[in-house]
């Protein structure tokens, strides 16, 4: 019986020590864990922007092979440049950014010989280039 009242009156005692601990403890975790989430969302926040920013080089590409009058001068290797950059990005990012990305990528392997000839091609890019910058904007901004 004395170890029991001795314990007691020890947990009494250093009742205020061990409460600020729970405390430190509990605050610790939650910090952790907070730093952790702003972190992949600081990661998501980049790849998106970076995506959004490919995305617009890769419409000035499409419509200077439609629309140029000095086609010579477009150059279809930067498309395909910034359209695998995207879908690496996407990978980051995660679903659904990376299924509009893949079929950014389908469209533009289907569409890309025939954008300086045909103004349909580049309406179905482009069309595929909004749903990309769109699923990037909603993930951006259901962000934390």
């Amino acid at each position: 019986m004395s170890i029991s009242l001795s314990f007691k009156k020890t947990f009494k005692q250093n009742l205020l020590a061990i409460i600020s601990l729970v405390i430190a403890l509990t605050a610790l975790s939650y910090n952790s864990w907070r730093n952790e989430l702003s972190e992949e969302n600081r990661n998501y926040r980049a790849a998106g922007f970076e995506i959004l920013r490919e995305a617009a080089h890769l419409q000035l590409v499409v419509d200077q092979a439609t629309y140029s009058t000095n086609k010579e001068q477009v150059d279809p290797i930067q498309g395909w440049v910034r359209v695998n950059l995207i879908l690496s990005l996407s990978k980051i990012i995660g679903e659904p950014v990376r299924g509009k990305a893949s079929a950014l990528k389908t469209v533009w392997q289907d569409k890309w010989p025939i954008l300086y000839s045909s103004e349909e091609a580049n309406k179905t890019v482009s069309q595929k280039i909004s749903e990309l910058n769109r699923a990037v904007e909603n993930k951006i901004a259901s962000l934390n």
